[in-house]
């Protein structure tokens, strides 16, 4: 689907221009002719990207960035202000009041594209996040009271990359304080090197006139490598130029100082992007930390089944390239009931966390357990033959029938017993594909909770081997 420009200008030869532009690049375009229209015609088109040109009407442009800004459902979609003369004043009172830049008026149309390129691909991203945040939030991974910006309390690190290191140090003296931010002149070198544990959240990056392929293949590799490929990337050129303008957007850039330094565009740049930047890391936190929820088990801090069965059949799959045996215990707790009818159910959630530190202490460290049910668990054995898996699983069922569990200050010891099943994959019977992979798996389980029910028939507190291996 094409995406969306509206264009706001009061001369019709301009949005004429402007149209056969956008439309030649594959942009669907709507206009109108002052500010005033053009707040209705957002909150009726819903743009991607807002094209207003500073000449003031019946509603100056600040005006229209503070209404505009203002409306929650407009604040979101970003404004280009088009301006015929440069005015570092109104340059910093638009930008200061939203615009997401301000450019010049007749605009180069290659810098145009490039700029909503950039725009488009931030957008893109903030989309993701926001309809990730929804999905985490309907499966019960939504935050917390604090709130979904809640800021972090370390401080901002913002780097300055010149190739002159006393231009850098003019530039870091020279700019206004910013709250709870430090400031560094680097080098490329110190800010990617391999042991530093610290990372900067803004870089800005002079593009010189003198070597400015030097500070495009910089932007390039800051935003490729993976301790700054999340920062905000800041581009400093030192007098405009379309070219320049458009390639540094291109190689990574998110904000460019297109009029050479100034010291209080690049503070307000700086603090745009790093509370960007802070909120994308939080996000991306948040996010983590709920892919990690939905495959672990919230009581005992195991894998849970959702993991386990994409894993063995991962296994069986890496068994079949490696012509190896493989293997997999099914234990499920004796007389468990027992425990949740005379103790209490809270007592029975000690014994089960318990029981798992027991068995995360007695198995391999390439072994996986899980629990994938009440009081069942699995452990997942690769590379593992079926004599191996059988002493393995005799050995457990023995340590944790002479473990003492402590379940409350109150209930004496007791003792738990297991029932276990142990189902083995012979390397011949290996599968061929990831059908067939997960298939085998399933056919895995059933040989194994099959040999654990012969186990529990049989007097439980012991191992049953499964009769053959899955096929």
């Amino acid at each position: 689907m094409p995406r969306k420009v509206l264009i706001i200008d009061d001369i019709a030869t301009n949005r004429i221009v402007l149209n056969v532009k956008l439309s030649a690049a594959g942009y669907q375009v709507a206009q109108v002719a002052s500010l005033r229209e053009g707040l209705a015609m957002v909150r009726q088109e819903r743009p991607d990207i807002v094209l207003a040109t500073a000449r003031p009407d019946k509603m100056s442009a600040l005006e229209f960035m503070q209404r505009y800004t203002a409306d929650p459902k407009l604040s979101r979609i970003p404004v280009i202000m088009l301006m015929e003369a440069y005015d570092k004043a109104t340059r910093l009172v638009l930008l200061k009041a939203g615009a997401t830049d301000v450019m010049p008026n007749p605009i180069e149309r290659s810098a145009l594209l490039a700029r909503f390129r950039s725009i488009l691909r931030r957008n893109d991203s903030l989309e993701d996040a926001r309809l990730a945040k929804q999905m985490s939030q309907s499966f019960g991974f939504g935050e917390s009271a604090p709130g979904y910006n809640a800021p972090l309390q370390t401080a901002i690190q913002t780097a300055i990359l010149t190739p002159n290191s006393t231009r850098a140090k003019a530039w870091l003296a020279s700019l206004p304080a910013l709250p709870n931010t430090v400031f560094s002149a680097s080098s490329e070198a110190e800010i990617l090197k391999e042991h530093s544990e610290s990372a900067p959240d803004v870089v800005a990056v002079e593009v010189s006139a003198e070597a400015p392929e030097d500070g495009l293949c910089l932007l390039a590799d800051l935003r490729a490598h993976p301790k700054t490929r999340h920062a905000g990337l800041i581009a400093v050129i030192a007098a405009p130029n379309p070219l320049l303008y458009s390639n540094a957007l291109d190689r990574g850039a998110d904000d460019i100082l297109p009029y050479g330094y100034c010291p209080e565009e690049l503070a307000l740049r700086i603090a745009t992007l790093a509370a960007r930047k802070r909120s994308q890391d939080h996000r991306r936190a948040h996010m983590h930390e709920g892919l990690r929820a939905a495959v672990t088990d919230p009581l005992t801090g195991l894998h849970n089944r959702r993991f386990a069965l994409p894993k063995l059949e991962q296994i069986l799959a890496e068994a079949a390239v490696a012509g190896q045996s493989c293997a997999i215990m099914a234990l499920d707790v004796d007389h468990f009931k027992r425990i949740n009818d005379e103790l209490g159910h809270t007592a029975g959630d000690a014994a089960l966390v318990a029981l798992a530190g027991v068995l995360q202490q007695n198995i391999r460290s390439k072994d996986l357990v899980a629990r994938i049910g009440g009081e069942e668990f699995l452990v997942l054995m690769p590379k593992t033959s079926s004599a191996a898996a059988q002493r393995i699983a005799t050995r457990l069922c023995s340590v944790i029938a002479r473990h003492p569990f402590h379940l409350a200050s109150h209930i004496p010891a007791q003792h738990l017993t297991v029932s276990i099943g142990v189902a083995t994959q012979e390397p011949r019977l290996a599968p061929g594909s990831a059908g067939q992979a997960e298939a085998l798996g399933q056919a895995l389980l059933e040989q194994a909770d099959s040999a654990l029910y012969r186990s529990k028939r049989h007097g439980r507190n012991q191992v049953t081997m499964s009769a053959r291996s899955a096929a």
